[in-house]
C-alpha cells in the first residue's frame, strides 16, 4: 500500500497529467519533433546518410578523377609538354585528358566536392546531420519524453472522469451545503436525536469546527440531555455522558455512478462514519469501510448500479452489491441512511466508551463520462 502522502501526490500528478499533456500536443515543440521524426526517418533521408557514412572515398567518382589526374601527370607525354611547353603536343590524347582533368580539379565545385568527400567525418557537415542531431536533442527534452510516457487513450480515460461535487473546507464554517442531524425523507421528523443503544448526544454543530482548511468532528466526554430514539418509545428525553456530532448534505450530490475520495483521519475510541445516503432508503455506502479505518488515509468509494468497491489508499478492501442502485445519494458523516446525501458522524455505540475525533481535510465526488 502506498503511504497517504505519496498516494495522494499520484492523484495530483494524474490532474496535472492532463494539463501538461494537452500543452505539449498543441506546443511547437511537438509539431518540430514530428516534422523532423518524418525527415529522418524517411527513405530518402536514410539513404543518404547510409551512402554518406559508408563510403570509401577510393570508390568516389573525385578519387577516381584525382587518380587519373595523377596517372597523367607522370606520362611521358605529359612530363615533356610541361617542359618543353610545345602547342602541339596539346593534341596529344594523354596531354589532352591531362590538361582537361587539370582545369577540372582547379574548379571551386570539385575542390568543395574533393575535400568533403575525403573526410571521414563528412557526415557531420551536412545539414541533414544536423536535422539528426536535433531530433536527438528533442528526444530527449522533458516534455517530450513526458508526452511520449503517456496515451491519448490513458489521457482520455482521466479526463473522463468529471468533478460533480467538493468540499475543500475553505472557510471558518459548514457551508449551507451541510445540515445538521439525520437525513429523513420528510422535514416534519426530527432530525437532530441520538440513539437510546449508544453514548452520545448530538450537539447540532456544537463539536464541529473548521480551522486551516479541515473539518473537525470531536466526541468529548460531557453529560447531556438530549432526544434520542427508542426502538418502542420512540423519541424521548435521554441522559448521556458523552457528545458529539452529525452532518449530512442538505441535497443530493452524488450519480447514480461514480467515484467518491476523501481524505480522512480518525483518532480515538469514538466510531466514525462517512458514507452515502438516501432519504428513501435504510441502508448506505460506507467510505469508511468497516474494521479498514487507518489513523491517516485516502478512502475511496466507487460504484455503479450493481457494485460498490472501497479502497484504502491504493488498495481494494472490499466489493461488494449496490443497495442504493438508483438512488439519488447524499453524504453523511455518522450514521447509515440513504437519497444519496453525504452523512459525516461520530458515535459511541453501547459498551464503547472514549473519546475521539475525525478530520476531514477533503471530499471530492467524480462521474465517469
Amino acid at each position: 500500500m502506498k503511504s497517504t502522502k505519496v498516494f495522494e501526490q499520484w492523484l495530483q500528478e494524474q490532474a496535472q497529467i492532463i494539463v501538461r499533456y494537452r500543452q505539449v500536443e498543441k506546443s511547437d515543440i511537438l509539431a518540430e519533433y514530428n516534422a523532423l521524426k518524418k525527415v529522418v526517418e524517411s527513405t530518402e533521408f536514410q539513404t543518404k546518410k547510409k551512402e554518406l557514412t559508408t563510403t570509401q572515398y577510393v570508390d568516389t567518382q573525385e578519387a577516381k578523377t584525382m587518380s587519373a589526374y595523377k596517372g597523367l601527370k607522370w606520362s611521358i607525354s605529359v612530363i615533356l609538354y610541361n617542359l618543353l611547353k610545345k602547342e602541339a603536343w596539346k593534341e596529344k590524347t594523354d596531354v589532352a585528358n591531362y590538361l582537361a582533368l587539370a582545369e577540372q580539379i582547379q574548379t571551386p565545385e570539385f575542390q568543395q566536392a574533393n575535400a568533403f568527400w575525403k573526410n571521414p567525418k563528412r557526415w557531420f557537415t551536412t545539414p541533414e546531420s544536423q536535422q539528426e542531431k536535433r531530433l536527438n536533442e528533442l528526444t530527449k527534452h522533458a516534455d517530450i519524453v513526458f508526452f511520449f510516457a503517456h496515451t491519448e487513450k490513458e489521457v482520455a480515460e482521466l479526463e473522463s472522469y468529471k468533478t460533480v461535487w467538493a468540499e475543500e473546507f475553505e472557510t471558518a464554517r459548514l457551508s449551507d451545503v451541510w445540515q445538521t442531524g439525520f437525513l429523513y425523507p420528510s422535514k416534519e421528523l426530527k432530525a437532530n436525536h441520538s440513539h437510546v443503544n449508544e453514548l452520545q448526544a448530538y450537539t447540532q454543530g456544537k463539536n464541529t469546527q473548521v480551522a486551516n482548511r479541515v473539518l473537525t468532528i470531536q466526541t468529548k466526554k460531557e453529560k447531556m440531555t438530549a432526544p434520542a430514539w427508542h426502538p418502542t418509545k420512540g423519541m424521548v428525553m435521554h441522559p448521556f455522558a458523552y457528545t458529539s456530532d452529525v452532518w449530512h448534505t442538505a441535497q443530493a450530490i452524488a450519480p447514480k455512478a461514480g467515484v467518491l475520495q476523501a481524505k480522512v483521519r480518525c483518532t480515538g475510541k469514538a466510531k466514525q462514519m462517512l458514507c452515502l445516503t438516501a432519504a428513501t432508503a435504510k441502508k448506505s455506502l460506507a467510505i469508511l469501510p468497516a474494521n479498514k479505518v487507518e489513523k491517516e488515509a485516502i478512502y475511496t468509494l466507487v460504484w455503479n448500479e450493481k457494485e460498490v468497491v472501497n479502497y484504502v489508499n491504493d488498495v481494494e478492501v472490499a466489493r461488494g452489491k449496490n443497495p442504493l442502485a438508483g438512488e439519488s445519494l447524499h453524504v453523511l458523516m455518522r450514521s447509515y441512511l440513504p437519497d444519496l446525501h453525504l452523512l459525516v458522524r461520530s458515535y459511541l455505540p453501547t459498551g464503547q466508551k472514549g473519546t475521539g475525533k475525525m478530520e476531514i481535510d477533503w471530499i471530492r465526488v467524480y462521474t465517469n463520462a
